[in-house]
């Protein structure tokens, strides 16, 4: 590949070329000039959406990068009030009058005999306008301050590990160490220095759920879960067929689970399997991919290349531009993300990168989400952009599984890549069990929302028990009861979870396919990139050449395509 110096280029506005996406009051003045636009036609109407879509381009950019700038800078304060002083005074105040424009669209006698190309939109439109409390706009506020404080509280938690000071994040590599000293070490300092903060994250996390459960109740929902179900547009199934999922997992993953623990163990020459156990290499190979940030990045961009050049390039354009974020340091939120920044025309990677082979996994997992932000940034009606996660998440799990066989690049020892390949397709069912608790776990909290803090705790204990058998937690109780913790969407992002699981079997799927035919595959897979969400998901998901499924049965043909790729690899 051949490396250049061009950047991204940031797209022109078409409308409100000299707006100041800090001035509230002149983006209020232009959605006001929309809500008394004359709507005599289907053109008129499509117009509106496109300038509602550049004014909303315009603040989505500012926020985002008051976004960016928290989570890069998570342990100073002023990022974080930049970011919600603009949620509050400029985005919080144009909400209203959004609603007030999509009313508008909605009652337009153009938008009930339109064309079909936009009908998906009105429905969007509808359902933003059924959910719409103007009283749940100050709680909303809040409710963003208060879970951005578990950022900035995680970020800043370090330990004495050695005689140095780490992040939480940067004793993830110990936790591969062939020596179960270590490793046993490591994994019990990240806990004790997340339950030196149980407190602190009770205390938020309980002022969090009242606040979600008003918002419920203002809109005339019983549970805040029914509520978010509905908030997330799951209209093409229901809550009834998520708790099925959870069986369907308990069912046809967990035997393969426990499976996959008692082969651990018996390889590591060990009785009982305990939590630091889960990620050593039973043979004591410890994949080393890359050894700089430089490295790291310019071998993705090989990989992507692989792929399709196209991707290649692109990621070679967001490093180029300042587009990427992935080291680990104190201070810095956990977790990562690819967010988009429409009036740049591209997204922006972050992440903590430690140099472990996940560093390799969510590199390429989000750069799946920016090739999506490529395909679709550019799509003039907002409603038809990938809001869904099911959607989006199936873009960047596919990636990991696209760009599988060209990891060599990161592992050019042949058997190094063969145990990169078994671990990141073993990885991808027995992700399965925790998405599932920590989806079940936040159904039994707005279900039951009277619990104390300990009566939470226990609950996600059960729920350890039913979703990691074949791990020995004895002596580890506080541990085992605490672990949901560690899981930030939780707090910030509830019920953004179950998508995972979803797009995960759909994932699987498309690598199947590639498997068979890895041309039509790639065709495909593009193609659902440019839908974005112009149709429902069940409909965005035949665009990737898969369905939207995740009944037992089609989890159980997804474990056994698994567990047949992993015998063929394993030989």
């Amino acid at each position: 590949m051949i490396y250049t110096n061009e950047k991204i280029k940031k797209k022109e506005r078409r409308f409100y070329k000299d707006l100041v996406p800090k001035d509230a009051d002149a983006i209020i003045r232009i959605l006001n000039e929309l809500i008394n636009y004359s709507i005599e036609n289907e053109e008129d109407l499509v117009e509106i959406v496109e300038r509602f879509t550049e004014l909303n381009d315009i603040i989505r950019e500012e926020m985002g990068w008051r976004y960016i700038n928290m989570t890069r800078f998570a342990d100073k304060k002023e990022y974080a009030e930049k970011f919600n002083d603009y949620f509050a005074n400029v985005i919080s105040k144009a909400v209203p009058y959004s609603i007030k424009l999509e009313k508008k669209i909605y009652d337009s006698p153009v938008s009930k005999n339109i064309s079909e190309e936009y009908k998906h939109m009105i429905n969007i439109i509808s359902r933003n306008i059924e959910l719409f409390r103007e009283e749940n706009i100050p709680l909303q506020i809040e409710e963003r301050k208060i879970s951005n404080k578990y950022g900035a509280i995680f970020g800043t938690i370090t330990v004495k590990f050695k005689g140095e000071e780490k992040t939480l994040q940067q004793l993830s590599p110990y936790l591969k160490s062939p020596d179960r000293k270590t490793r046993e070490e490591a994994w019990k300092k990240r806990f004790e220095g997340i339950l030196s903060k149980k407190d602190e994250f009770n205390k938020i996390f309980d002022e969090l759920k009242e606040l979600r459960i008003k918002q419920a109740k203002n809109a005339g929902f019983d549970n805040y879960r029914d509520y978010m179900h509905k908030v997330k547009g799951r209209t093409e199934y229901t809550v009834e067929d998520v708790l099925k999922f959870h069986e369907s997992v308990e069912k046809k993953v967990m035997p393969f689970f426990k499976e996959c623990m008692e082969k651990r163990a018996e390889k590591l020459g060990l009785k009982v399997l305990k939590p630091w156990d889960r990620s050593v290499d039973v043979e004591g190979r410890i994949l080393k991919p890359f050894n700089s940030i430089d490295e790291f990045v310019n071998k993705a961009i090989k990989v992507l290349g692989k792929v399709k050049p196209l991707f290649g390039k692109r990621l070679e354009l967001m490093k180029n531009s300042g587009l990427l974020d992935l080291e680990n340091r104190k201070g810095k939120a956990p977790g990562g993300y690819n967010y988009t920044l429409p009036e740049t025309g591209a997204p922006f990677i972050f992440m903590n990168a430690t140099g472990q082979s996940g560093d390799v996994k969510t590199l390429l997992h989000e750069s799946g989400h920016a090739m999506h932000t490529f395909e679709t940034v550019n799509i003039p009606i907002t409603y038809y952009r990938p809001s869904r996660s099911e959607i989006n998440e199936l873009a960047s799990m596919s990636m990991e599984l696209l760009t599988l066989h060209y990891w060599n690049e990161y592992y050019p020892d042949e058997e190094d890549f063969r145990k990169a390949m078994i671990e990141e397709l073993e990885n991808a069912i027995l992700f399965l069990p925790w998405c599932m608790t920590v989806d079940a776990f936040q159904h039994w909290i707005y279900t039951k929302p009277d619990h104390t803090p300990e009566e939470r705790a226990d609950y996600f204990g059960s729920l350890m028990d039913r979703f990691n058998q074949g791990i020995d937690w004895t002596s580890l109780d506080e541990e085992k009861r605490y672990r949901w913790l560690f899981q930030l969407h939780i707090f910030q992002v509830p019920f953004y979870y179950i998508e995972y699981g979803i797009a995960q079997l759909g994932a699987l799927s498309i690598y199947k396919n590639y498997l068979e035919n890895p041309e039509k595959t790639i065709e495909d897979y593009v193609n659902f990139l440019k839908t974005g969400y112009k149709v429902p998901i069940d409909k965005v998901y035949e665009k990737a050449g898969i369905k939207l499924d995740f009944s037992e049965s089609y989890v159980g043909e997804i474990v056994d395509f698994v567990r047949e790729r992993l015998s063929e690899l394993e030989k």
